[in-house]
């Protein structure tokens, strides 16, 4: 793909953060922008580049409170085999957000009309990948949390999509 350089920004200061897709971490490296808004890696644009993934910051949904907190599971949490995970979405821009606790119930206790709350469990502890005992299939914790994604979905439209998107996320054996 070749893009004109009049129409590539190298650089620069952004109104959010970079994540690297593959590696779902902040990309603090050198980056560059085409004309359509999407970034890569480097400072110049060719087959081989590397997409990133622009997650704008905005000032008004950390007001609000409607804004993601990414949870990270204590070793008590590992010890239960799971995580208690809660989720917003806004029915007028269609946001999900993942939030902590206190969030969460802040939300529920303003019960706008616009906002939906789920609150899931998440398995973080087991085999990820499906076995056969004795015969029996005995699902991961990869196809539990997918079972779980596929629920909260018939309640929140796009979790699956905009932040539950690795049924593997946290997992240990």
């Amino acid at each position: 793909m070749y893009i004109p350089k009049s129409k590539q920004e190298i650089g620069g200061k952004l109104a959010g953060k970079l994540i690297d897709p593959k590696t779902g971490l902040k990309f603090l490296g050198k980056f560059i922008r085409d004309h359509l808004g999407n970034f890569f890696k480097g400072d110049k644009i060719d087959k081989n580049s590397q997409p990133l993934e622009f997650i704008p910051d905005n000032v008004e949904d950390k007001a609000s409170g409607f804004y993601s907190i990414k949870p990270t599971p204590s070793e008590k949490d590992y010890a239960k085999g799971s995580l208690t995970r809660y989720f917003a979405k806004d029915s007028r821009t269609n946001k999900v957000v993942e939030l902590n606790k206190e969030l969460y119930l802040n939300q529920k206790k303003e019960s706008k009309l616009y906002r939906r709350t789920i609150k899931i469990v998440w398995y973080i502890t087991g085999n990820p990948e499906d076995e056969i005992i004795n015969g029996y299939l005995y699902p991961g914790t990869k196809a539990k949390n997918q079972d779980v994604i596929n629920q909260a979905e018939k309640l929140i439209p796009g979790l699956g999509a905009q932040i539950l998107k690795d049924p593997g996320q946290f997992v240990r054996k």
